[in-house]
């Protein structure tokens, strides 16, 4: 049972999170020595003193950076556990550990938006239509992939032009629509109602096998999409869509407080590291043109 909930955990930081393999093999080998020192129970199931007893050894058989690294692993995989109910306790609440490595989102450029819309349209790609509408959605509202695929098809209010959202926590939102989504949108219900399996299901992307489209099927679709589009960015995920959305709003001169609002960010200290990014491009941007830079 461990291993499978592992690999459906691997699967899960690797579509939503468009971490790159090397990553994806690390959190795997992490996780695989964790198993190693508990032996005869599964991983899912550790309690407490499991959990002192691997900090334990890891502290006594590595490095400093290594113990950050494998803490931060396993403490992913049980914050997972959690929030997909596999558990129902706050394993790591007592727990001091190392803060994990701070990364910059992987943020899309305009310019690759636009190539990925323009693609996507193209009636060679599979199921163009609902996948214009996802990419629509995704970089016009900046919602998370998982309130994406459990979208109904009533979340949509053509009266007020905007989209009812359930997201973490069962909170609900409200999010506005671009005009472009929006055409996005009623292309692709036009499309949806003339397919058999789609009549009676509640849902705006549903499929023929489940009640909705998945995660893992939505990021392998825009990786494909930005391959023929002739992306370079290999760390592409539906994720991207909610940086870059935030991030472009910010370069544009939208106030953080709003921002935080339409990503539905329950601290303002987690839409800040957008202006990071910011920070980030101005800095190149100075030591590009200004006369004194390289001097």
């Amino acid at each position: 049972m461990s291993k499978c909930l592992i690999n459906e955990f691997l699967k899960n930081i690797y579509i939503e999170k468009g971490l790159a393999d090397n990553t994806i093999i690390s959190y795997k080998n992490d996780l695989k020595k964790a198993n190693e020192i508990i032996k005869n129970k599964y991983l899912s199931d550790i309690n407490n003193y499991d959990l002192q007893k691997i900090i334990k050894f890891w502290s006594d058989n590595y490095s400093l950076k290594s113990q950050n690294r494998m803490i931060s692993s396993l403490k992913h995989f049980i914050f997972w556990l959690k929030s997909e109910n596999y558990r129902n306790d706050n394993l790591f609440a007592n727990i001091d550990t190392p803060k994990n490595n701070f990364y910059l989102p992987n943020i899309l450029t305009e310019d690759e938006v636009e190539l990925l819309i323009s693609e996507v349209q193209k009636e060679t790609t599979k199921n163009h239509e609902m996948m214009h509408c996802i990419i629509e959605l995704l970089y016009s509202t900046g919602i998370r992939v998982s309130e994406l695929i459990t979208l109904t098809y009533n979340s949509v209010n053509k009266i007020e032009n905007s989209l009812i959202v359930k997201g973490k926590g069962k909170k609900q939102r409200v999010v506005i629509l671009t005009n472009s989504a929006k055409r996005a949108i009623s292309k692709w219900k036009s499309k949806r109602d003339t397919l058999k399996y789609a009549i009676s299901s509640k849902y705006l992307f549903p499929t023929l096998k489940k009640d909705h489209i998945s995660r893992q099927s939505v990021g392998h679709q825009i990786k494909k999409i930005a391959s023929a589009a002739g992306i370079k960015n290999l760390n592409i995920s539906p994720h991207s869509f909610r940086h870059s959305f935030a991030s472009h709003l910010l370069n544009r001169g939208a106030d953080l407080r709003s921002i935080q609002i339409m990503l539905g960010h329950a601290n303002i200290s987690t839409t800040q590291i957008y202006t990071q990014v910011e920070n980030k491009r101005l800095l190149g941007l100075v030591k590009e043109v200004h006369p004194l830079a390289n001097k």
